[in-house]
């Protein structure tokens, strides 16, 4: 996936995958593809035409992520603060393929660093690591999981809810007034 957008290498790395997780010498899939487009759909009418030699289902937009996490045994992604965060509370080793300069680029070297996934702008590398993953290197498949798991923090969006009305009562007189009646003097400060 490419985050709500459908952004990075989506298309590239499809296609890769779905060349090296068909087994030729046995002739059947070692695995198979969910490819969220986000609101591209140009990209999502481009990979519906394609033959596909494994199972591919391609979606748009969707709202019920961790639905499509759940059918999964790993993710490749652009490194999205909120994908990151759904992939690790369900365990999927993540596969980082691109980033927003500035706002992403420290989610790389936290899910990399912790054992949670890898980052390579490659397809051909992606597509290689996921077949590997699916049948040589299953070990490292469920230790990334594992880290993932460890990584996971559930219960975020509460805790951040719960500081910012402790910190809410701590500001003092104020505090108590309405904003109606405090807004005029924010020009003072």
């Amino acid at each position: 996936m490419g985050g709500g957008e459908g952004m990075g290498p989506v298309k590239k790395t499809a296609k890769a995958l779905g060349e090296t997780l068909f087994d030729e010498r046995l002739q059947k899939p070692i695995g198979q593809l969910i490819i969220i487009c986000g609101r591209n759909k140009d990209l999502a009418s481009t990979l519906e035409s394609l033959e596909w030699k494994i199972p591919v289902k391609v979606k748009g937009f969707q709202t019920q992520m961790e639905k499509w996490m759940g059918a999964c045994d790993c993710i490749i992604t652009k490194a999205g603060p909120g994908t990151i965060a759904e992939a690790l509370i369900r365990g999927l080793p993540i596969i980082l393929n691109d980033y927003i300069p500035g706002q992403e680029k420290g989610n790389v070297p936290y899910v990399v660093n912790n054992g949670a996934g890898v980052f390579t702008r490659s397809p051909k590398e992606t597509a290689k690591l996921v077949a590997e993953w699916f049948s040589t290197k299953t070990d490292e498949l469920k230790r990334m999981s594992e880290n993932a798991f460890k990584l996971a923090q559930p219960n975020a969006v509460f805790d951040i809810v719960k500081d910012i009305h402790e910190l809410a009562c701590q500001r003092g007189p104020l505090a108590n007034i309405p904003y109606v009646f405090t807004s005029s003097f924010s020009s003072l400060i």
